[in-house]
């Protein structure tokens, strides 16, 4: 029943309007802009919404509607849910705010019971809606449709949901999905999870949480799901957790609780918001490595013994490499330079130099997995090295390499050329090494959580590939 929502053939805005400062007319220009099925605006102080015919009520609509995004104030929303029974609408988004959350929750109970009679799906009450980029719908108020991608990002959170869509849009991120769950009054966390888990466009799936209901329930759902599912949990202080309560009405729980749940469960829970998305872009174009053997190559010997340093916290080996490994990049680095994991050019930059040492630590058979680092200086250029590591990065993949690359070109301006050369090749890149190192991590233990303790799964699938 899900699939009303994010893959409706046809949508009604209840609540549409020709003011684009307003949400009801925010949300129809931005369904407009891409979708490609019927829509529907239903305003009955409007004979033509935004170039469209408008109807007094949903009901007066001639055909059949699958989906309806409610924007309308609380008192009228139970109301138009019962005509949206009546005409078959079999999902709703309830943008309308009001309910549980403001210290209303017979309302939002009254509200959940009219839905279940219907047997219509709701997201929300709260939300600020949903995208789904492969259907190019856009029914939310987020300016614009993502680049395409494998990533789904579920937030409880509105105001921040959008903020960080909007941010991963502005980063050229690739999403698949966005859900703002709103009170999560119907559909939950595990209603999310089983749908995403079996969506073949979603490969990695993101989460803001900020407080969970049916707890049994979402661990077995994320135990089931072989996808990579990272998250980041608030309400950690006491106070953050009053706050939670107050935003959403969901009860924040014990923070060592959660945490060790989603150990149980297979989740991965980061610290912040920019380990949430490095990790999942880390996930969407990276295969997961064997072992925890890595090799750091770098141009800077102070950025790879930050990253070294870095992979000792995060419990990642260092490996020592074959003799004729280090043989093989002798050959192309300067005689003053380190043969020793890690590798330290210092400060020479060249196409060569990064090709063939990066392919010796590729074929070297104790490396499971490789850090290469780029420090821009006036005298270096950010292209050569690029070009050789997303050259690589494509053959490897060709054949089935399961060894992942991860790049951190660092120095800022004059590294943007070869930054966007990454990004197009799908090789994930951080400004500083320490964010490289942590998302090496996640992939990591994310193949100790398939090993351990996701049901029915073998660690060999390789997850996470560009599509």
């Amino acid at each position: 029943m899900l699939s009303s929502i994010f893959e409706p053939g046809s949508v009604a805005i209840i609540g549409a309007s020709n003011n684009i400062t307003k949400w009801g007319g925010r949300i129809i220009k931005n369904i407009l802009s891409g979708f490609e099925g019927k829509i529907y605006p239903v305003n009955p102080k409007e004979t033509l919404v935004q170039g469209l015919a408008s109807y007094s009520s949903i009901l007066d609509i001639p055909g059949e509607v699958e989906m309806a995004v409610i924007i309308v104030p609380s008192q009228f929303v139970i109301p138009i849910i019962e005509e949206c029974g009546k005409k078959g609408v079999k999902g709703v988004i309830v943008i309308t705010a009001g309910f549980g959350e403001a210290g209303h929750p017979e309302l939002e109970k009254e509200l959940v019971k009219t839905v279940r009679k219907y047997g219509i799906r709701m997201i929300g009450p709260n939300s600020l809606g949903i995208v789904n980029e492969r259907a190019r719908l856009n029914a939310s108020i987020i300016g614009r449709l993502p680049r395409p991608g494998s990533i789904s990002f579920i937030t409880q959170s509105g105001s921040l949901g959008l903020a960080l869509a909007e941010w991963t849009i502005d980063t050229e991120l690739g999403l698949c999905k966005v859900i703002s769950t709103g009170n999560k009054a119907d559909t939950d966390d595990v209603d999310l999870l089983e749908y995403l888990g079996n969506d073949p466009s979603t490969g990695v799936i993101a989460m803001y949480i900020e407080g969970i209901t049916r707890g049994k329930m979402f661990m077995e759902a994320a135990r089931l799901i072989k996808k990579p599912i990272v998250a980041i949990k608030t309400g950690r202080s006491k106070r953050g957790a009053n706050a939670v309560f107050s935003h959403t009405g969901s009860m924040a729980g014990s923070d060592e609780v959660y945490s060790a749940a989603f150990r149980q469960a297979g989740i991965l829970r980061v610290e912040n918001i920019d380990d949430l998305f490095d990790t999942a872009l880390a996930f969407s174009c990276q295969p997961l490595p064997v072992g925890n053997n890595v090799a750091i190559f770098s141009n800077g010997g102070g950025a790879s013994i930050v990253a070294a340093d870095e992979c000792e916290r995060q419990g990642l080996n260092i490996v020592d490499l074959e003799v004729k490994t280090r043989e093989k990049i002798k050959k192309v680095i300067p005689a003053f330079a380190s043969t020793s994991n890690p590798i330290d050019t210092a400060g020479t930059v060249s196409f060569r130099i990064y090709n063939d040492s990066i392919q010796a630590l590729h074929d070297d058979p104790n490396v499971d997995a490789i850090i290469i680092i780029y420090v821009h200086t006036l005298l270096s250029n950010a292209m050569p090295p690029a070009e050789a590591v997303v050259e690589l990065k494509q053959k490897c993949h060709k054949e089935g390499s399961r060894k992942p690359i991860i790049a951190c070109w660092m120095g800022g301006a004059g590294t943007e050329e070869g930054v966007e050369l990454l990004k197009s090749g799908c090789v994930p890149n951080y400004p500083v090494p320490e964010r490289a190192v942590k998302v090496l991590a996640g992939l990591i233990k994310h193949r100790e959580f398939l090993e351990t303790v996701k049901i029915g799964v073998e660690a060999k699938d390789k997850l996470g590939r560009c599509k």
